[in-house]
């Protein structure tokens, strides 16, 4: 069996490239929300520009690493669906992102990437 939203789409990159832009918004302000929690400390941000990984590609989703100002990278495999399909549509049959290897559905992948450097120690 597969698990919904993880089946392979018919993707094309400039929709991904279109998507890559309204996701990255949506976790720079779900990160500026987190930001907010005062338990909470945010020891790395996203920084500079996302780089296309084409080896990273599979199942019509396209990859992508986003870097971080410590260093790390997170792997982001994106759709390359229409985004209303992708963001808005509520059900199983949405497609997922791939985030560091595990799929999720557009929110899921918004705090996954936007909780990315988040500990809940002060940084020393």
């Amino acid at each position: 069996m597969i698990n919904p939203g993880t089946e392979p789409v018919d993707g094309r990159e400039d929709l991904a490239t279109a998507n890559l832009a309204t996701f990255l918004d949506a976790v720079r302000g779900r990160a500026a929300e987190m930001d907010q929690v005062p338990i909470r400390y945010r020891v790395a941000a996203l920084t500079g520009d996302p780089r296309r990984d084409p080896a990273a590609d599979r199942d019509g989703r396209f990859g992508w690493d986003l870097p971080f100002d410590d260093g790390r990278v997170v792997r982001l495999l994106m759709p390359g669906v229409e985004l209303p399909r992708l963001r808005d549509d509520l059900t199983a049959r949405a497609p997922c992102l791939y985030v560091n290897g595990s799929a999720s559905w557009w929110n899921g992948a918004v705090d996954l990437v936007a909780g990315e450097g988040l500990t809940l120690t002060p940084p020393t």
